[in-house]
């Protein structure tokens, strides 16, 4: 019995440092970008893309112009400090597909100024928004 418990406790550990590795490149970014594990699937371009919030929803929208590649997440609320943990779903295209990931845990990993910088350990996956009002 002491070595499950042992080993269970191991188990823990190292799951909770594998996501540092990907959350500590992400925050230290500024971007308004989107990434799975350390590889950003992302990036805002003020020149090609454009933004949007509806505070109301919740949403925010990061896209192309054309709308041809584009992330969105809507939140159970918008977070106010850093740990909050909020309820969400995400969409956003690749190459070749959309994804969609619903009823998604995501913690505000940093706040600064209008950014919020999400991630949720369910795939590694971080996004970086922004409040605009």
């Amino acid at each position: 019995m002491k070595k499950a418990v042992l080993y269970l406790l191991a188990a823990l550990l190292l799951c909770s440092c594998s996501d540092d590795r990907f959350i500590t490149p992400f925050v230290s970014g500024d971007g308004i970008r989107l990434v799975e594990n350390s590889k950003t699937l992302f990036s805002y371009d003020p020149n090609t893309c454009q933004m949007s919030f509806n505070r109301d929803k919740c949403e925010f929208r990061v896209h192309t112009d054309n709308m041809s590649d584009f992330y969105t997440i809507t939140l159970s609320s918008i977070p106010q400090r850093e740990g909050q943990e909020v309820r969400g779903t995400l969409v956003w295209t690749t190459s070749s597909d959309i994804y969609t990931k619903r009823n998604v845990t995501f913690s505000a990993e940093k706040l600064e100024g209008d950014k919020i910088w999400l991630w949720t350990s369910n795939g590694h996956i971080g996004l970086v928004v922004r409040i605009l009002d």
